[in-house]
């Protein structure tokens, strides 16, 4: 079984604004639809930024005789607190994945950003969905039954499993130790796996020293 795609997973399609949409608007956007966050596309369709909660809410930073403070101590601030446009809102370049690159891909890029979520691109660069946290959390609401299911059709024969709450335990007896070895990382790979517990048992050690 072959790891999920982004595309299999990701959310479409995705309310977007372009460079020209107002201050108001957005804010009205990300309410009407309950999101944080919407990408600015241009007349391709490409993503060129991103606008947030984060990003609307410097406006605020402008009340209180601030303005000044953030002009000359923090432009950046200062801009987005003066946009009125998603042009000047947006934060840029964004962070963006393959639809068809594997969902562990995403997980680890949503790490290593630590971001909420990643826009999903075609490979001319056009927005084609969303993958969010909480899509590939998704992947673990799947019952015990189906990655029982799951491991039983791709570990080698004589390997036994059973699963609750996600954590797979294996048995059974395999001719050879690379099989065993294989087992478990198999198991390991599939989706909705939370853990691997149990043994494999073998016959023959055909695994050189050091390589398991």
């Amino acid at each position: 079984m072959s790891y999920p795609t982004v595309r299999s997973v990701m959310t479409t399609p995705v309310i977007a604004v372009t460079p020209e949409t107002p201050f108001k608007e957005i804010v009205s956007t990300l309410a009407e639809y309950r999101i944080s966050a919407v990408p600015v596309i241009d007349g391709a369709g490409r993503v060129t930024g991103v606008v947030s909660e984060a990003d609307l809410i410097r406006k605020e930073e402008m009340r209180g005789g601030l303005s000044q403070l953030l002009t000359t101590t923090r432009p950046v601030r200062s801009r987005k607190a003066h946009a009125g446009t998603a042009a000047r809102l947006m934060t840029s370049p964004v962070i963006t994945i393959g639809a068809d690159a594997t969902v562990e891909d995403a997980a680890s890029k949503l790490g290593r950003a630590d971001v909420r979520r990643l826009f999903v691109v075609e490979g001319d660069g056009r927005l084609a969905g969303v993958l969010s946290r909480a899509d590939v959390l998704r992947l673990f609401l799947v019952s015990d039954e189906v990655i029982r299911d799951r491991v039983l059709r791709a570990v080698p024969e004589g390997v036994t499993a059973t699963v609750a709450e996600g954590v797979v335990t294996l048995g059974g007896r395999v001719a050879r130790r690379s099989q065993a070895i294989a087992a478990i990382r198999i198991a390991w790979a599939l989706p909705g796996v939370v853990g691997v517990a149990g043994a494999v048992e073998h016959e023959a050690d055909d695994v050189d020293p050091g390589v398991a």
